[in-house]
């Protein structure tokens, strides 16, 4: 496995920048870049993005992809108006997720990474039916740029997750791993979440996160790598065990966010590792 990190943890708002701190300041052969706003993503410059890697070393693995109007205030929030649930958005959503989808084959890594919505349990509601045709639709688009769509786990159990990429039946669907999400959503324990996913993995995010007093209803709290009950070590030796060969970002968010905190979880993680 080899070690990476997430580009919006260095800057949210400046993909240059962050791959030239990812370079220079921490070292790290490899980046997932992050576009959270329309702005960003207009802005955005293939060769320009391509001319900082070379440069600076690094290589991009992929982009993450998040949409303006989504409420993070509770769970139940993020689940009304995450992803490509709320129908009023999804047209401009859908239309984001190509321009980065365009813009990651330019780049020559070609995965798609975003939370495409909380999928129900409830196979027969028009929630899950709509969230399907909505998803399938992205990923057919995602194909036909030379794409692939990796869905993000955690809002979710892994159970209703497979099922819900079986339903797909897209060969270009699999999935970004984030085990401290299944902790910060209350929905799954981490390593039985790996075992039941692991054929689907093709990149993992790492962090950590501790679990809220009312696990599903209220967001758990993300942590240092190692403080968490994400359980990082046991989890990335069943990685090495398994012989993942994808790559490994971390990632920090909330409190433990910023340059020193992901220079900690990079610390933490060359511990675990060979």
């Amino acid at each position: 496995m080899a070690i990476g990190v997430c580009g919006w943890c260095l800057d949210r708002f400046d993909a240059v920048r962050s791959i030239e701190l990812a370079g220079k300041e921490l070292d790290v052969p490899l980046i997932q870049l992050g576009f959270f706003n329309r702005e960003v993503i207009a802005q955005a410059d293939g060769k320009r993005l391509a001319a900082a890697a070379e440069a600076c070393g690094v290589h991009i693995v992929g982009v993450f992809v998040a949409f303006e109007g989504e409420d993070y205030s509770s769970i139940a929030a993020i689940a009304q108006t995450g992803g490509f649930m709320p129908d009023e958005p999804y047209e401009t959503r859908l239309a984001a997720t190509c321009k980065v989808g365009e813009l990651a084959v330019s780049l020559g890594c070609g995965a798609v990474a975003l939370h495409a919505g909380t999928v129900s349990t409830d196979v027969k509601s028009r929630g899950y039916a709509t969230l399907l045709a909505r998803v399938g639709e992205t990923a057919d688009r995602l194909m036909k740029l030379g794409a692939r769509l990796l869905l993000e786990t955690g809002r979710e159990s892994a159970e209703t997750l497979t099922n819900f990429i079986d339903a797909l039946d897209r060969s270009n669907v699999g999935v970004n791993f984030d085990a401290a999400n299944f902790v910060i959503y209350g929905t799954d324990e981490p390593l039985s979440a790996l075992l039941r996913l692991r054929k689907r993995i093709e990149c993992v995010h790492l962090k950590d996160a501790v679990r809220s007093h009312d696990p599903g209803v209220e967001f758990g709290q993300s942590t240092s790598p190692g403080l968490g009950d994400t359980g990082v070590a046991r989890l990335v030796s069943k990685l090495r065990a398994q012989r993942f060969t994808g790559p490994l970002l971390v990632e920090s968010s909330g409190s433990n966010s910023g340059i020193d905190a992901v220079r900690e979880s990079l610390a933490y993680l060359r511990t675990l590792l060979p």
